[in-house]
C-alpha cells in the first residue's frame, strides 16, 4: 500500500502546484487598455492566473497564446504590444512554468513585424530577472534561455540569449553555487530543485558549444560586473562549480552526467585538441607522457596552466566519487572530438626507458579510447557498487563501443594492430555481456544487447574479406554459449536475433534442430514472451528468405511452413492456457506478420472449409503424426480469429449462411454455418464450434472467443442477428466467474463493446436509417425510409438486446444472488453508465431524436426502488460489492430518486449512524458509505447543510441566513458545517472511551467515525473553488480533529502495544484472586489449590471475551486513525519554501512566494503528524495496524521530500535519528523483538520508500550500511562466559543481540521489498557474507533472523526456477568476496565434520553451505 501511495504522488506531481503570480504582475494588468483585442488577452490572463494546478493551466495557455498572436496580428500601437508582450513573456521568468513555455514560445515566431519590439523586451526581462537583481527565484533566467534555444524559427530570440550570454551564465552560476551550499550544509535538495540543476548545467552546456567567445571573455572590460570577483573570472566560476558538483554526493545521476557533459565542453573552450588529449591522458588517467605521435611541438604540455581553476585541477577531478568519474568519462566520450580520443601517445611503462622504449626497441603507444576509457569501464562493470551504477556503466560502455566503432570505419586509429581491442579486454567484455544477461532491471538488459550488437559490429569491421573465417568461427562460438542457456533465459534471445542476421537461420537450425519448438515452449513464461518475440520475427524473416534463396518462391513457402507452423500448431493446441494466450499476444501475430498466408494451411488442417486454391495448402501439415480433438481444433480456432482480428485480416462481422429468421431459433445453432472473410477469402465454420467455444472451460479461451466475434475495428458496424444470439448465451453462462483475471478481461471486452454499440447506433441516427420502435410512446413518431431495410432491422435488434442487457444485469443484483453474479453485474453496470448516461431524457421535449437524447438503458433502473435496492446494497458483506453500489448512485440524479427531501435524507443519515457505530466492521464501512454518499451528492453538488453529530440536521441551503445573530458562530461553508459536525460526533465518542473504554469499544469505539472522516476527506479536491475558499476555516477544523487523534492514541495505543501483553484477566477488576496461588502455604492444600484452580479457569472464559472486545476496538482505532492521516496528508497543501536568492530581499520573497493562508498545516502540526506516526511504530504489536501506519508514514515523508522547504525536509532527517536511537537503545528486552520486531522495519521501509526517484538515496544508503554495520557482530563481541550469561530474567539478553536482530530485521524487509530491489542490490553481498557469519553466534535470535535474511537475497539472486546448483556457481563467480567465505566455513565445517580438510570442488560443497551453517 506504501509503494501504492508513492506511486500517486509522483503521478500528481502537477496537482499540487502551479505558476505562481507575484501581486505586482497581477496589479500591472490594469496598463493594457481597452481595446478590444487587449481586454480578451487581459481577461484571458486573469482567467489563466485564478487556475490553481498546472494541469489546468496547461490545457488553458493554448488560448492565453492565441489571444496574444490575435493581439499581434490586429494592433499597430507599439506602447501596447510593448506592454503585452512584456505581460506574456514575463510567464515564462515564473515560478513553476516549465511545462508551459513549449506553448508559449510556439506563437513568437508567427509575426516578424514586432520581432524587435519582443526581443527588447525580452532582453529587459532578462536583466530585471537575472542574478545581478535577484528578481526572479534561481535558475530563472537559464531556464527561459535553454527553451529559447531549443526551440526552432526563434532565431531573433536566441541573439538576445547569445547578448545576454553572461548574465544567463552568471544565472546558472549563482543558482549551482546556492544549491551547493546548501547540500555542504546537510540540506537535502528536492527533486524539483534536482531537475533545475540539471536543466541549468544542460543551458551552460548550449553557451559553451554555442557563445564560448563571450564567456572566455566575460572578465573583460564592459563585461565585467559585480558578481564577478575582482580576482576571478567567469570561466573560473564555471569550471569551480562544475567540479564543486562532480566532487559532491547529494545530487542525482542525471546531474552528474550533465555535470560530466558540461565539464568537457568547458575543457575545450580553454584547450587545443592537443592540450586537452595530454590532460585527460596524464592528468585524469594517469599515464606517464613522453611524447605525442605525430607531432613535434611539446606545448601541449602546458595544459594545466591554461585551465581557469585555482589549485590542483587533475588531483581533485582523480578523486571524485566513481559515480562522478564515470560521469565525466561518459562526457569525455560525448563532448570530445574521436580525433583526440584516438590520439596515440607514447607512454612510459615499466621496463621502459625515459623515452618509452622497453628492452626490445619498441615504443608503448596508448590512446584514451582503447587503453583508458575501455579497461576503467570493464573495471567499473565487473564491480558495480549498485544496480543503478551497473546501468549507468553499460550505458558508458555502448557509447565507448559505438565511438570504437565510428573510429574503425573512419580509420582514426592509427595503430599498425588488426584489432585494437585486445584479447583479454575482448574477454572481459563478453564475460560482462553474460554475466548481465539475467539482470532484473530491463533497461540494463537492453543496454547489454547494444553492448554485445556494438561488439560483433567491430568484429565484423575488423575481420573482413579473408579473415571472415575467424568471423565466422567466433561467432558460432557465441551462439553456442547462448543456445546452451535454455530457453527459458531471456536474456539471449535479442542476442540470437543479431546473431541470426549474421549466421543464418538454418545454421542455428542446425546447431539446435528443436530449436523453434523449444521457443514456442518458453511461452509458458511471461518474463521471456516479449525477448522470445523479438529472436521469432528475425528468425522467421531470416528463415522465410533463405528458403526462397535456396527452393524458390513456391516451393520456399512449402518448406518455410514445413518448419515453421508445427511447432506453433502444438503450442496452441497444448492445452496449457498461458502457453496459448501468450502465443496469441506474442508470437503468432509474428507469423502472421511475415507469412500471412499461413493462416489457410492452418484453416484447412482443421478442417474448416476455405474458398482458396489447393496450392495454398501446405502439404507437410496435412502428414502431421497428429489428430486433434473437437477441443483442441475449437482452441487453436478461436487464437487464428483472434490475432486475424487483431491485424485486421478478419473483415465484417460473424454472420450466417442461413436466414436470419431461422438462425434466432436456439435448437438449429448445430446446423448453421458461421460465415467469415479472411483477406476476401470466404471461410465456414460450424456454429457449434463457436458455441463450443463461448462455453468453453478454459477461462482466457472464452474471453479470447467473445473478443474475436464482438468485437470489430470498425466501430461503427452493427453486429449481427448471429452474434448478438451467441452473447445472448455468453452473458448468463459468465455472469458467476470469480477469477479476479477473467473479471477485468469481461469488463475490458464489454467497455469496447459499448463503445461500439454507441457508435454504430449514433451513426444510424445521423443518417436517418433508423429510430427507436419506442421512441413514438409520447408523440407521433415519423417512419425512417431506408434504403437498406436490414441495416435497420440491425439497429432495431442491437437496441433491444441493449434494453435486455441493462434489465438483465439489473435484476442480477437481487438482494439474495450469489457474490460472483452480484460483483460483475455491477462491473458492467458500471461501464455501461460511464458510456451513457443513466440519467433519462426527457423525450416530451425532444422533437427530434438525436445521439443526445439516445437512451437505452431499461427505464427501472433510476426508479426509487431501484435506487433503494442499491442503498441498500451498500451493507453488503463484500467490500466490492459496497463499493461498487457506492460507484453506480453517484452516477444517478442527484437528489437520488426516492431520497429528495429533506426527511428522507434525515432518515438515511440516521441509518447510516447506526451502522456507523457497530463493532462489525462491515457494518461501519456500509455506514460510512453512505455518509459519504450523501456528502458527495448533497453538500459538494447540492450544498445542502447537514450535519451528522449528536443532532442530525438537514436543510437546503439559504442565500441568506434568517437569524443573523444566532447564525453568526456558524460557519457559511456547508463543506466545514459538515466536517465540525463529524469532529464533534468524534469528540463524544472520545469523551465516552476516556470514560468507561470497554463500553466504548462494545459500541466501536472511534473506528466508525473516522473512517466516515476518512472517506469525507478523499472526496474533497483541495484546488476546486468549493474547497479553497474554506481554507482558514478547514485550518481550524484539522487543528481540532489532530487534538482529538493524540487524545484517542493515548487511550487505544497502550492495549496493542508490548505492555498489553499481559492484560489484566478483568478490565474492570485490576486484582485478581489467582495470584493467591504463589503463597506457600497454599501449595500444601490440594482441595483449597483444586477449589481456586476450578474458580481460575470459571474466571478466565468469562473474561477473554471481554479483552477481545477492547483488543479489537483499540487496533481498529489505530488503523483508521493512521489511515486518516495518510489520507489528509496526501493531497493537503504544504507550506513553502521562504528562501530566494537574494535572502535579504523579504518584501519581494513575500511577493513570489504561495501566501501562507493557503497552507492548511504548519510545520509544527506536520512534525506532531510524524512524532505520533513513529510513536505507534515503535509501540505497535497489531501487525495490520502497523501496515497502515507505515503507508500513512510513507505518504507523509513523500510529501516532505519532494518538498522545496529544507524546514520540511529536515523532519525526515530528525525522525531518522529518533528511529536510529530507539533501534539501538539499552535495555531492550525479548518482548521488543516479538512480531520480527514489530513497527521498527516497517519505520525504516517508510522512510526507504518516500525518497524520490530520481534524487540521490541518502536515507537508504546511509542506513542500510548502518544496519550492515550493526547486524556485523563477530562471535567474540556476543560471547560471554558462563556467569555473564546468568542474567536476572529470562527476557533479557547480552547487551548489542536485540539491536542486532532488530538489523537482520530490517534488512530482511528492505530485501523484501521489490520496490526497493534495485536501491539495495549494493547492500547484497556484504549484507550474504554477514549472515553467514551469523550463522555461527551463539544467540539463537541472531542465528534465527540471520537465516531469515538470507532467504530475500536467495530468492533475487538465485531464483526459484533454474538448477541451484549452476545459480550458486554462476553468483559465487561474481561475488568473490562470498564464495571466500562459503568456502572458509565449509572447509572448516567439512574438517569439523569428517575430521579432515575437504578436498571436493566448489560446485559439490556449495550445498553444504545452508545445511551447515
Amino acid at each position: 500500500m506504501s509503494a501504492k501511495w508513492r506511486a500517486l504522488q509522483h503521478r500528481h506531481r502537477y496537482t499540487y502546484s502551479a505558476v505562481i503570480f507575484p501581486h505586482s504582475y497581477l496589479d500591472s494588468l490594469t496598463q493594457l487598455t481597452s481595446n478590444e483585442l487587449s481586454q480578451k488577452f487581459c481577461h484571458q490572463l486573469k482567467q489563466f492566473a485564478s487556475l490553481k494546478s498546472i494541469y489546468a493551466q496547461v490545457n488553458h495557455v493554448k488560448s492565453l497564446s492565441t489571444s496574444f498572436n490575435d493581439l499581434l496580428l490586429g494592433v499597430d500601437d507599439a506602447n501596447l504590444v510593448s506592454i503585452a508582450s512584456r505581460l506574456y513573456l514575463e510567464l515564462l521568468f515564473l515560478e513553476n512554468s516549465l511545462p508551459l513555455h513549449k506553448t508559449l514560445l510556439s506563437v513568437l515566431s508567427k509575426n516578424r513585424k514586432f520581432w524587435g519590439l519582443i526581443g527588447g523586451c525580452f532582453r529587459q526581462l532578462c536583466e530585471e530577472y537575472g542574478a545581478l537583481h535577484g528578481k526572479g527565484k534561481r535558475f530563472c533566467v537559464s531556464r527561459v534561455a535553454l527553451s529559447m534555444m531549443s526551440t526552432p524559427k526563434l532565431g531573433y530570440l536566441v541573439d538576445v540569449v547569445d547578448e545576454c550570454c553572461v548574465l544567463v551564465a552568471l544565472d546558472v552560476v549563482a543558482g549551482l553555487n546556492c544549491v551547493v551550499a546548501e547540500t555542504n550544509g546537510l540540506a537535502r535538495p528536492s527533486p524539483i530543485v534536482m531537475e533545475q540543476c540539471q536543466e541549468a548545467l544542460s543551458c551552460m552546456y548550449y553557451l559553451l558549444q554555442r557563445f564560448p567567445s563571450r564567456l572566455t571573455n566575460a572578465g573583460e572590460g564592459e563585461s565585467r560586473n559585480e558578481l564577478v570577483p575582482e580576482d576571478s573570472n567567469l570561466s573560473e566560476m564555471v569550471v569551480s562549480v562544475i567540479l564543486s558538483i562532480l566532487k559532491s554526493t547529494a545530487f542525482s545521476r542525471d546531474c552528474f552526467v550533465a555535470a560530466g557533459v558540461s565539464f568537457c565542453a568547458a575543457l575545450q573552450v580553454w584547450l587545443s585538441p592537443q592540450e586537452l588529449g595530454y590532460l585527460i591522458m596524464e592528468g585524469v588517467f594517469e599515464r606517464k607522457i613522453c611524447s605525442l605521435v605525430g607531432y613535434t611541438d611539446s606545448g601541449y604540455k602546458n595544459a594545466r596552466s591554461v585551465i581557469p581553476y585555482r589549485g590542483d585541477f587533475c588531483f581533485e577531478l582523480r578523486n571524485v566519487s566513481p559515480l562522478s568519474r564515470l560521469c565525466f568519462i561518459r562526457g569525455v566520450l560525448t563532448a570530445v572530438s574521436r580525433v583526440v580520443l584516438n590520439f596515440r601517445f607514447v607512454v612510459e611503462t615499466e621496463g621502459s626507458n625515459l623515452g618509452g622504449v622497453d628492452e626490445n626497441g619498441k615504443q608503448s603507444s596508448q590512446s584514451i579510447l582503447y587503453d583508458c576509457i575501455l579497461p576503467e569501464l570493464c573495471h567499473y562493470c565487473e564491480n558495480p557498487s549498485d544496480s543503478h551504477f551497473n546501468f549507468h556503466a553499460l550505458t558508458v560502455m555502448q557509447i565507448c563501443l559505438q565511438q570504437i566503432k565510428t573510429s574503425i570505419l573512419a580509420d582514426l586509429d592509427r595503430t599498425t594492430q588488426s584489432d585494437p581491442i585486445s584479447e583479454d579486454l575482448g574477454a572481459r567484455v563478453l564475460r560482462i555481456i553474460w554475466n548481465n544477461l539475467e539482470d532484473p532491471l530491463s533497461q540494463t538488459v537492453k543496454q547489454v544487447h547494444l553492448v554485445l550488437d556494438l561488439f560483433l559490429d567491430i568484429k565484423a569491421t575488423i575481420y573482413r574479406g579473408d579473415e571472415y573465417v575467424k568471423l565466422k568461427s567466433f561467432l558460432g562460438k557465441i551462439a553456442a554459449d547462448l543456445l546452451c542457456l535454455g530457453a527459458r533465459c531471456k536474456g539471449r534471445y535479442v542476442p540470437l536475433a543479431s546473431l541470426t542476421k549474421r549466421l543464418g537461420a538454418k545454421t542455428l537450425l542446425g546447431m539446435n534442430p528443436k530449436l523453434l519448438f523449444e521457443v514456442v515452449q518458453a511461452y509458458v513464461d511471461d518474463d521471456v514472451c516479449s525477448a522470445a518475440t523479438s529472436f521469432l520475427k528475425c528468425f522467421l524473416q531470416c528463415l522465410r528468405d533463405e528458403c526462397w534463396d535456396t527452393e524458390g518462391v513456391d516451393r520456399g513457402y512449402e518448406v518455410y511452413r514445413g518448419h515453421c507452423l508445427p511447432p506453433f500448431l502444438y503450442g496452441l493446441a497444448s492445452g496449457v492456457s498461458k502457453l496459448r494466450s501468450n502465443l496469441n499476444t506474442y508470437a503468432l501475430p509474428s507469423l502472421l506478420e511475415v507469412d500471412v498466408d499461413s493462416i489457410f494451411p492452418m484453416l484447412s488442417f482443421l478442417s474448416i472449409s476455405v474458398d482458396i486454391e489447393t496450392g495454398l495448402i501446405c502439404p507437410t501439415l496435412s502428414c502431421l503424426e497428429i489428430v486433434f480433438s473437437i477441443e483442441q481444433k475449437v482452441a487453436v480456432l478461436v487464437s487464428l480469429l483472434k490475432v486475424s482480428r487483431s491485424l485486421q485480416l478478419f473483415e465484417g462481422d460473424v454472420d450466417s449462411c442461413h436466414n436470419p429468421a431461422i438462425s434466432e431459433e436456439g435448437c438449429m445453432m448445430k446446423e448453421q454455418h458461421a460465415l467469415i472473410y479472411l483477406k476476401g477469402i470466404q471461410a465456414k465454420i460450424p456454429a457449434e464450434w463457436l458455441v463450443l467455444a463461448l462455453t468453453h472451460v478454459d477461462e482466457s479461451l472464452r474471453v479470447d472467443a467473445s473478443e474475436s466475434l464482438f468485437l470489430n475495428p470498425k466501430t461503427a458496424s452493427l453486429p449481427s442477428t448471429l452474434e448478438l444470439n451467441l452473447m445472448r448465451i455468453s452473458v448468463p453462462l459468465n455472469m458467476r466467474c470469480c477469477s479476479t483475471a477473467f473479471q477485468m478481461k469481461w469488463g475490458s471486452l464489454f467497455r469496447k463493446f459499448f463503445s461500439r454499440v454507441r457508435t454504430a447506433l449514433e451513426r444510424q441516427i445521423k443518417q436517418g436509417n433508423w429510430q427507436p420502435s419506442d421512441w413514438g410512446k409520447n408523440e407521433s413518431a415519423s417512419l425512417c425510409a431506408s434504403d437498406d431495410e436490414s441495416t435497420a432491422i440491425r439497429a432495431e435488434n442491437l437496441y433491444q438486446f441493449m434494453k435486455w442487457l441493462s434489465a438483465f444485469l439489473f435484476f442480477s443484483c437481487y438482494p439474495s444472488a450469489p457474490y460472483e453474479r452480484k460483483i460483475m453485474a455491477m462491473e458492467l453496470i458500471m461501464i455501461m453508465v460511464n458510456v451513457w448516461s443513466i440519467v433519462p431524457p426527457l423525450q416530451g421535449k425532444c422533437e427530434v431524436l438525436s445521439t443526445e437524447n439516445l437512451y437505452i438503458i431499461s427505464e427501472g433502473l433510476t426508479r426509487p426502488a431501484s435506487t433503494m435496492l442499491l442503498v441498500g446494497s451498500i451493507i453488503d458483506s463484500w467490500d466490492r460489492l459496497r463499493e461498487s453500489s457506492f460507484r453506480i448512485l453517484l452516477n444517478f440524479p442527484t437528489p437520488l430518486p426516492g431520497i429528495s427531501s429533506e426527511s428522507k435524507v434525515q432518515e438515511v443519515i440516521l441509518w447510516a449512524k447506526t451502522l456507523v457505530c457497530s463493532p462489525r466492521v462491515r457494518e461501519s464501512d456500509a455506514g460510512a458509505l453512505a455518509l459519504r454518499l450523501i456528502f458527495r451528492k448533497y453538500v459538494l453538488e447540492l450544498g445542502w447543510i447537514v450535519g451528522a453529530s449528536v443532532n442530525v440536521i438537514c436543510h437546503t441551503s439559504e442565500p441568506e441566513l434568517p437569524n443573523g445573530r444566532s447564525q453568526k458562530s456558524k460557519s457559511r461553508f456547508p463543506i466545514i458545517l459538515y466536517i465540525t459536525s463529524l469532529i464533534e460526533w468524534l469528540q463524544a465518542v472520545v469523551e465516552q472511551g476516556e470514560k468507561d473504554l470497554l463500553e466504548a469499544c462494545q459500541n466501536s469505539f472511534v473506528h466508525g467515525v473516522l473512517l466516515a472522516l476518512r472517506y469525507t476527506f478523499e472526496e474533497l479536491d483541495w484546488n476546486s473553488d468549493v474547497v479553497t475558499p474554506s481554507i482558514p476555516e478547514m485550518r481550524d477544523a484539522l487543528g481540532k480533529l489532530l487534538q482529538l487523534v493524540m487524545r484517542i492514541t493515548s487511550l487505544a495505543l497502550w492495549v496493542v502495544s508490548s505492555d498489553a501483553l499481559c492484560l489484566p484477566q478483568d478490565m474492570d477488576d485490576i486484582e485478581d484472586d489467582g495470584f493467591l496461588l504463589q503463597t506457600p502455604d497454599e501449595i500444601g492444600t490440594p482441595s483449597l489449590a483444586l477449589e481456586h484452580e476450578a474458580k481460575d479457569l470459571t474466571y478466565k472464559e468469562e473474561a477473554k471475551p471481554t479483552a477481545q472486545i477492547v483488543m479489537v476496538g483499540c487496533w481498529l482505532a489505530m488503523k483508521e486513525v493512521s489511515l486518516l492521516l495518510g489520507t489528509i496528508i496526501r493531497k493537503i497543501p504544504l507550506p513553502t519554501a521562504t528562501s530566494s536568492i537574494d535572502e535579504g530581499a523579504a518584501d519581494l520573497a513575500m511577493d513570489r512566494l504561495m501566501p501562507t493562508s493557503d497552507a492548511v498545516l504548519d510545520v509544527n502540526q506536520l512534525e506532531a503528524i510524524g512524532n505520533h506516526f513513529l510513536e505507534v511504530l515503535f509501540k505497535m504489536k497489531h501487525n495490520g495496524a502497523i501496515d497502515k501506519t507505515r503507508a500513512g508514514f510513507t505518504a507523509l515523508c513523500n510529501r516532505l521530500l519532494c518538498s522545496d522547504d529544507p524546514r520540511l525536509c529536515q523532519l525526515t532527517e530528525s525522525w531518522m535519528e529518533q528511529l536510529m536511537e530507539r533501534t539501538v537503545a539499552k535495555g531492550q528486552t525479548v518482548d521488543d523483538l516479538l512480531r520480527r520486531s514489530a513497527g521498527i522495519p516497517a519505520a525504516f521501509s517508510a522512510f526507504f520508500l518516500s525518497e524520490p526517484q530520481g534524487a540521490p538515496k541518502k536515507l537508504l544508503q546511509r542506513h542500510c550500511a548502518d544496519a550492515d554495520t550493526l547486524s556485523d557482530v563477530e562471535d567474540a563481541n556476543v560471547q560471554k562466559s558462563e556467569s555473564d550469561a546468568k542474567l536476572s530474567s529470562a527476557k533479557i539478553r547480552v547487551e548489542g543481540v536485540i539491536p542486532t536482530v532488530h538489523a537482520f530485521n530490517v534488512l530482511k524487509a528492505a530485501f523484501n521489498d521489490a520496490n526497493l530491489a534495485t536501491d539495495t542490490s549494493g547492500f547484497a553481498a556484504e549484507a550474504m557474507i554477514i549472515s553467514i557469519r551469523s550463522f555461527s553466534s551463539p544467540h539463537w535470535e541472531i542465528r534465527n533472523s540471520a537465516c531469515l535474511h538470507t532467504q530475500p537475497w536467495s530468492a533475487e539472486w538465485l531464483g526459484f526456477l533454474m538448477c541451484i546448483n549452476e545459480n550458486l556457481q554462476d553468483v559465487l563467480l561474481q561475488v568473490p568476496s562470498i564464495a571466500f567465505i562459503c568456502i572458509q566455513r565449509t572447509e572448516s565445517r567439512t574438517e569439523w565434520l569428517q575430521g579432515a580438510q575437504s578436498n571436493s570442488n566448489l560446485a559439490s560443497i556449495v550445498h553444504q553451505v545452508y545445511v551447515l551453517f
